[in-house]
């Protein structure tokens, strides 16, 4: 297809009619020698849009769908600045089922374009990337993606299924009622609410999470992980934060080279910090806590069913808070030499005496008869085993 400057014409057999576009004049705005452009875009189900610089996607239930695009540029006057617009390429078409919109323009306007989309509501795909510059996307109801060379990228009422993709900026989503995937290549990224599964990764932000109705994977190559509520399993990992899991309707797996761990409802959790403590709170199903250097508090909640399960610290105390009605047999053991310290509220679970002189301290026993087997070992602290109140 023939390129043309802020023109497009009949297009080749097989690429589709070209749409009209209209232009306004040259015009000063500070510093900055100003052109707008405007135009509608070819039908289709899929759409796929192709600039430098900022771009905005809105759906409507109007039709056709229209763009705007503004392009900025310095010059020392209006006849430099006109020949450099007149440069910009707009190409508009259709191809292997794709609507498209190309826009290239001159170096010097890169940093100053601005792509606006009214984009119809029906389009079942719409894909949007930029070499250089954020994406806004909202109330669409088919799949969108957004490919940024560095620039943020912002969601919102998007219905379908969502891929949000910046090489080192960052993502909000606000509402996407299908899976989610995030990927950052060094900012943080913040998810309202994701009807589906979420995949999110950043190498060096933060993560933080409202809502997902689905099964979550959250990791960050340095940075903390916040997450409010997941409906399902959560696997979240980071090289050097926090990592934060208020309520997940099924197992948690959470794994941090250099932060503290808190699960606060789960059904099942494996858990390893290698610089930082490990909280867990009304957790059930089989816990597994391994710590290199820090405490572990695990409160365990009644009514809901245990499995076997681990604690274990290399380098902290181990405190477990156990309800009094609740059906388990506990071995502990603290092979902390001489120094070693059990404290058990249950009479059924003392340490035992005697035992390999400079050996472990060991106490076990049964709670209510007995039932899954909890493990509970430190190798340099104490283990508190307390009735839950």
């Amino acid at each position: 297809m023939q390129q043309l400057s802020f023109i497009t014409a009949l297009g080749l057999a097989g690429w589709g009619l070209a749409t009209a576009q209209t232009q306004s004049p040259v015009t000063r705005d500070g510093a900055y020698w100003v052109r707008t452009v405007q135009g509608t875009l070819d039908s289709g189900d899929r759409l796929r849009l192709e600039t430098t610089g900022n771009v905005s996607v809105r759906g409507t239930a109007a039709e056709p769908s229209a763009y705007t695009l503004t392009v900025r540029v310095k010059a020392a006057d209006a006849r430099e600045a006109e020949a450099l617009l007149d440069r910009v390429n707009v190409k508009t078409g259709t191809e292997g089922g794709w609507a498209y919109l190309k826009v290239t323009p001159p170096r010097l306007a890169s940093a100053g374009l601005e792509l606006t989309v009214t984009a119809t509501r029906a389009w079942r795909q719409v894909v949007a990337e930029t070499r250089g510059g954020s994406v806004q996307a909202s109330d669409l109801d088919g799949d969108f993606e957004a490919r940024s060379a560095g620039g943020r990228i912002a969601v919102d009422r998007i219905r379908g299924w969502s891929e949000l993709r910046t090489a080192g900026g960052d993502i909000e989503v606000g509402a996407v009622s299908g899976p989610l995937r995030c990927f950052s290549g060094g900012g943080v990224i913040r998810v309202q609410n994701a009807g589906a599964a979420g995949w999110l990764e950043t190498a060096g932000g933060e993560i933080f999470v409202h809502q997902v109705e689905g099964p979550l994977q959250a990791s960050t190559a340095g940075g903390n992980i916040r997450i409010e509520r997941a409906a399902a399993s959560v696997v979240a990992r980071t090289a050097g934060g926090l990592i934060q899991v208020q309520e997940a309707g099924g197992p948690v797996t959470a794994e941090s080279s250099g932060g503290a761990i808190q699960v606060n409802s789960a059904n099942g959790v494996r858990c390893e910090s290698a610089g930082g403590a490990i909280r867990l709170r009304n957790v059930a199903g089989a816990v597994h806590a391994f710590a290199n250097s820090g405490s572990i508090m695990a409160e365990l909640v009644s009514g809901r069913s245990m499995s076997d399960s681990i604690l274990s610290a290399n380098a902290g105390d181990i405190t477990v808070l156990i309800p009094s009605n609740l059906a388990l047999t506990v071995e502990a053991s603290n092979e902390s030499g001489g120094a070693g310290r059990i404290n058990s509220d249950f009479p059924q679970v003392r340490p035992q005496a005697g035992g390999v002189p400079g050996g472990p301290l060991m106490a076990q026993g049964a709670l209510n008869g007995g039932g899954p087997l909890l493990r509970v070992n430190v190798v340099d602290g104490t283990i508190y085993l307390r009735r839950a109140k």
